[in-house]
């Protein structure tokens, strides 16, 4: 029996790409870590990991530490709370319990790779929605322009940030919903089961119905998994997800519709299980200030309701609560549009130039034959991506220590991915279009030749992208895989260091080293001199040995804080070694009690 792979050659292709991109982008963390020294270059990242990696384990997420009674409150790293001693993630629980669970079965040391697990089969994923959506041409290019694509590749290779395991989990989800959504199955799909009973029972079974029920089903459940891992997204997502139900909600029907939603519930009950243990209430997370949101929307919505009941038509109150919770960093209309400048167009040119050319090319192709897939993408992506810009545009994230820098590791950059995507298939559009025109002329050419003309220009095209992805993203600025790279190797020295001269239960007091001293150490976040935190060491001193890692203070500087500072707290530091880099990690202990001795009785 032959089989012909011609009709699954981009499939093929595309599954290599996946493969040298998994390879790729997992080398970072093999060359940087190993299995006694595995550290990230973010608290998120090292919270995420270090949570995951206990449930893997079999140990409870949360971890008690009686030092955290003694110091206050005050013994926790960045992306860490403290409850009464229990150390708790401040994160959304999806990736901590998704990643704890594989690595469960095959073993922790997967955690650190699971991403660019993810990450390239969601490049797989891509090209079958694309494929659904516009063409096998279209999606084989779009394929290539996301494992190219700076913010992809660089959020992989930092592989415990939620985003492209959400990205991917959704995309999961979307690809079952387009099964789901597709017209009626062919007649190879459909076997039937006639007469099991002829006098009381007959049935049939549509195989490819049942199938789409299922692919229902996933898609909720994927969605679902999605939500957990980054429920700030729900934002965006359910007005998109409201508009592709509108224009297909005859294909949706009841059943699917209900099934999606089962799915969905299905996935989310693990997360509201461990928020009641963790936060005690299901719909609580780690972030305070969300909860207080939640709180605030759901007794809001309560009262809104009752009024309408009531009759009565003053909603005004009630809007400003729910805007105030909604954009509770507040809404800046003039700071988006900046950055939204700053991290699309001038960030990615090539990109930003092929999408719009793509769009227009797509808005000419539907006054001429209308296809309303194209309009429900469209309208999808105005919809989210006004969301997106104007939510986290609002923001203020200096995750570069230079405000004035507009990098590839602020934070708008992962936000914004859902957007990058989306322009993705317009901008490979642009490439199928613009080729085609350009030996549009020459049709005396014979058909084959053209064809290989016309790939080979795609391809040179998008060789050219990914030349630019590639440079960028190692080289383009401060925070490049190859900064970040060698970055790494240094502080891995330095930590090691760090270690070798303090206790295993010694607490280190740092501004900038917790995500590596972590959890190996325990830590405070602070600087000295500051009231609270001498309160807490004073405790803290009496049973564990303290230390302070932080700039390097000359001599004069550490007796100044000897006599005039640490003095009131019964202190005193003194320096262990001058670090690399103008670091010095101190130790702090208790001062010797002063005596006091009269000299007429001697």
């Amino acid at each position: 029996m032959k089989i012909k792979l011609k009709p699954y050659i981009n499939l093929i292709i595309v599954v290599i790409l996946a493969t040298v991109f998994f390879f790729l982008t997992s080398s970072f963390g093999y060359l940087t870590q190993d299995p006694e020294y595995v550290k990230w270059s973010s608290p998120d990242e090292t919270a995420n990991y270090f949570f995951a990696k206990r449930f893997s384990e079999g140990e409870s997420i949360a971890m008690f530490d009686e030092a955290a009674i003694v110091g206050n409150g005050m013994i926790m790293p960045r992306s860490v709370r403290s409850d009464e001693g229990w150390l708790k993630p401040v994160s959304f629980l999806g990736i901590i319990l998704l990643y704890g669970i594989i690595g469960s079965v095959f073993g922790s040391i997967v955690i650190s790779y699971l991403t660019p697990f993810f990450a390239a089969l969601g490049i797989i994923i891509f090209y079958l929605i694309i494929k659904k959506i516009f063409s096998d041409r279209i999606a084989l290019i779009s394929a290539f322009l996301l494992a190219s694509f700076p913010v992809y590749i660089y959020y992989t290779v930092r592989s415990m940030f939620h985003n492209v395991l959400f990205i991917v989990l959704l995309m999961l989800g979307i690809y079952f919903i387009l099964l789901a959504l597709e017209k009626k199955a062919t007649k190879e799909n459909d076997i039937q089961v006639i007469k099991i009973n002829r006098k009381f029972l007959s049935f049939r079974l549509n195989l490819g119905a049942w199938l789409k029920m299922l692919a229902s089903f996933l898609g909720g459940i994927f969605i679902g998994l999605a939500l957990i891992t980054r429920l700030s997204e729900i934002i965006w997502l359910a007005p998109a997800t409201f508009i592709v139900w509108i224009f297909y909600f005859k294909r949706f029907g009841i059943t699917k519709l209900a099934l999606m939603i089962c799915g969905l519930f299905l996935a989310i009950i693990p997360n509201a299980y461990f928020n009641q243990v963790l936060y005690s209430a299901p719909i609580y997370g780690g972030y305070n200030e969300m909860n207080r949101s939640v709180d605030d929307l759901s007794k809001t919505g309560s009262a809104m309701l009752k009024s309408i009941a009531n009759g009565e038509d003053k909603y005004g109150p009630y809007f400003e609560t729910i805007y105030k919770n909604v954009f509770y960093f507040g809404f800046n209309q003039e700071q988006s549009i900046a950055m939204a400048k700053h991290y699309i167009p001038e960030m990615f040119p090539i990109l930003v130039v092929l999408f719009l050319l793509g769009w227009l090319i797509l808005l000419i192709q539907n006054i001429i034959k209308f296809k309303k897939q194209y309009l429900v993408y469209f309208l999808a992506f105005i919809v989210l991506s006004a969301i997106l810009i104007f939510y986290y545009g609002s923001w203020k994230f200096n995750d570069n220590p230079d405000p004035s820098r507009f990098t590839i590791g602020n934070s708008y950059t992962r936000y914004w991915l859902p957007i990058y995507l989306m322009m993705m298939p317009l901008a490979a559009l642009a490439i199928v279009k613009v080729s085609r025109a350009f030996f549009f002329a020459g049709q005396e050419i014979r058909q084959r030749w053209r064809k290989i003309a016309i790939s080979g220009l795609q391809a040179a095209l998008v060789f050219l992208i990914i030349a630019s992805g590639t440079i960028f993203v190692m080289y383009g600025s401060e925070e490049g895989i190859a900064y970040l790279y060698y970055n790494n190797i240094a502080e891995k020295e330095n930590t090691l260091k760090v270690f070798a001269l303090t206790e295993a239960d010694a607490v280190i007091i740092t501004r900038y080293y917790d995500k590596f001293f972590f959890p190996e150490r325990r830590i405070i976040m602070g600087t000295i001199p500051n009231d609270e935190l001498l309160i807490a060491v004073n405790r803290l001193v009496k049973y564990y040995p303290v230390y302070y890692y932080n700039f390097y203070l000359n001599e004069a500087d550490v007796i100044y804080l000897n006599e005039r500072k640490l003095v009131n707290y019964n202190l005193k530091m003194t320096l262990i070694k001058k670090m690399n880099r103008n670091f010095g990690l101190y130790k702090l202990e208790l001062a010797p009690e002063k005596i006091e001795v009269n000299i007429d009785k001697i």
